[in-house]
């Protein structure tokens, strides 16, 4: 397999100020209280290609089940989850998020060009995203997330043996979101 290669299978995230568009706090301020509770257990993690990629993948939402939790770390915390699927090891998907408040940010990617997470719509999805998003509370009292992301998001069918034969994109307005299942 050579060198390191960038997908979904693995989301490893690093910290990044990302300023908040709305009530925007300076460097030195402590992270504000999070109004939305912390995150655990089973997640859809949904994607959706951005609206200007090929039609080619403009198949809907993509979504994996993935187990989340939430730990303390300098500054925030981490919200980390990975694939909940018995078919795959931990290592196939896994995602990190800085969380500070109820925001969320942080690159998203995979190591290892072979992995890709299967969806519940039945194909097997890559990224190497910038995410972006907001923490709040669902109708079920659980955290969910949504947000934007940028980069690229590869689209293929499980048998296929190629990252992107059905299709990839490069996009500024990728849509993301972790809803409780």
């Amino acid at each position: 397999m050579g060198g390191t290669r960038w997908g979904l299978g693995t989301a490893a995230v690093l910290v990044l100020a990302i300023p908040s568009p709305a009530g925007a706090q300076s460097a030195g301020e402590p992270p504000r209280a999070s109004a939305a509770p912390a995150f655990s257990g089973r997640y859809r993690l949904v994607v959706t290609f951005g609206r200007l990629c090929p039609v080619a993948v403009q198949v809907g939402p993509q979504s994996v089940v993935v187990n989340v939790v939430q730990s303390a770390v300098a500054a925030g915390s981490e919200v980390a989850g990975q694939s909940a699927s018995p078919a795959e090891t931990s290592d196939d998907g896994r995602l990190v998020l800085l969380r500070q408040g109820d925001r969320l940010h942080g690159p998203s990617g995979a190591i290892g060009a072979s992995l890709g997470l299967r969806t519940l719509q039945g194909f097997r999805v890559w990224m190497q995203i910038m995410a972006d998003g907001t923490a709040a509370t669902a109708s079920g009292g659980r955290a969910r997330a949504s947000g934007t992301a940028f980069g690229e998001i590869k689209l293929s069918r499980p048998a296929d043996p190629g990252a992107d034969s059905v299709g990839s994109c490069q996009a500024l307005d990728h849509q993301w979101s972790l809803e409780p299942y």
